[in-house]
């Protein structure tokens, strides 16, 4: 086990181009492949400081636990949904994530954060009715050439959240805590920094809002970039493992850069609900390959919004559902104490599930997650933070009121193929510090 130093496990997205909702369907966003930054790295403009290693570790705990409450929340039954509604709290301190989008022609930069909860792209726009602080201009849509509104008799105009108001195609995001994000449906030339290349992309819809009320933004901030669809239905990533290459980043692909085959992929099934998480059938799970034997339907989705299995990159650590993870975690006790580790119930205020640490000891456990078409071993590596000063290490594994979540520390060295079309996920081990842009 390498120990847990200076490391950063939080990537944002710097530069991303499709996940987004293209109104000319020639649009060229075939395939593109994108980096990703540490979030504790000063390239982001979300830094948090120069953090000790116990800060950092408490900072993923929190965030992780404010992304697992979202999906909670968001896990409600589609008959209670409504597309105008988001139930993530909006601060800058609950995203991992962020986007250097440049606006219109001529381009201006702004940055957005990345949500793949919400559906809608928006930034501040003029003339402004309510807008709050922003350092960089807010941008003014009668200074672009490429700038369009939307009409109202238009097809999008009739999909939620969008609707025609007083002759106007017009957009409202609702989000928890109060805030709101309202204006104009439009499109516009986006245009992103990849590798050593700018790429345009024409004709993206996106919310020019100038009505945006009690957002508690740093400055920093101009909107959101939500989650709207993919280039050709796939995307990849391999997230690089944060013990070994602290100054590494990943590379997340779309397109026909994420249409990759290998011989060792498993497939396993996923299905996408309405506020686009992506769930999995989980039958089982193994600690130590010693397989737990759950009941069927144990993990399966059910219509009150509770149970089911999703996969999720914004969640750091794995969440279980408290029943099945009680038993889970006393697996996980029972083998440690079979090696003589002490359980020490007051280590750590985050995390359960903690044990002395010795830097001689060698007897992880693994987890297998198994799915109903294959099994995702993860590996003792990838499943505990060590904090060696301290003198112990922590189970990376928390509990959820009402879902299950594969998070992303359980992901590292691992390819993931999301297939929108097949309504598949391939995966295989990989070691991810090797990948680079095609």
């Amino acid at each position: 086990m390498a120990h847990l130093q200076a490391f950063s496990v939080a990537w944002h997205i710097s530069y991303v181009t499709v996940l987004m909702l293209l109104h000319s369907p020639s649009s060229k966003a075939t395939g593109f492949s994108l980096k990703l930054i540490p979030l504790f790295s000063p390239e982001s403009p979300l830094y948090p400081g120069n953090l000790t290693q116990f800060e950092r570790i408490h900072k993923i705990f929190e965030i992780s636990k404010a992304r697992a409450n979202y999906l909670t929340s968001m896990s409600k039954p589609d008959a209670f949904l409504n597309p105008e509604d988001i139930y993530l709290r909006v601060h800058e301190k609950n995203y991992f994530y962020t986007v250097d989008v440049l606006f219109g022609t001529p381009s201006k930069s702004e940055f957005l954060l990345f949500d793949t909860g919400s559906y809608l792209i928006w930034t501040q726009c003029l003339p402004c009715v309510n807008c709050f602080n922003q350092s960089a201009p807010i941008f003014n849509p009668n200074a672009s050439s490429t700038y369009k509104r939307i009409p109202c008799d238009d097809p999008i105009c009739r999909r939620p959240p969008f609707r025609c108001e007083n002759g106007q195609c017009v957009h409202r995001i609702n989000y928890a805590g109060g805030a709101s994000a309202s204006g104009l449906v439009s499109t516009e030339t986006f245009t992103f920094h990849l590798k050593n290349k700018l790429v345009c992309v024409p004709g993206v819809i996106f919310g020019c809002s100038n009505d945006n009320r009690d957002f508690s933004f740093d400055g920093n901030i101009a909107g959101i970039l939500g989650f709207s669809s993919t280039a050709q239905g796939l995307f990849s990533y391999c997230l690089v493992y944060a013990y070994r290459e602290m100054e590494a980043t990943s590379i997340l692909r779309f397109g026909k850069d994420a249409n990759i085959q290998r011989k060792d992929m498993k497939t396993i099934r996923m299905f996408v609900d309405r506020s686009s998480h992506y769930y999995l059938s989980l039958q089982d799970i193994s600690v130590a390959d010693h397989r737990i034997g759950f009941a069927p339907g144990t993990f399966a989705l059910r219509r009150n919004g509770t149970g089911g299995c999703m996969i999720d990159t914004g969640a750091i650590a794995t969440f279980i559902q408290r029943g099945p993870y009680e038993v889970v975690m006393r697996h996980f006790d029972e083998h440690f104490t079979s090696f003589g580790r002490q359980r020490m119930h007051n280590a750590s205020e985050d995390w359960e599930y903690c044990y002395r640490y010795d830097s001689r000891f060698r007897a992880y456990a693994s987890m297998t997650f198994h799915f109903d078409r294959a099994d995702f071993k993860v590996e003792p590596t990838y499943m505990y933070f060590i904090f060696q000063n301290e003198g112990y290490f922590c189970v990376a594994i928390s509990f959820s009121d009402r879902n299950s979540v594969v998070g992303a520390w359980q992901q590292q060295d691992t390819r993931f193929v999301y297939d929108l079309n097949t309504g598949t996920i391939r995966f295989a081990p990989e070691n991810c510090a090797n990948d680079h842009f095609l």
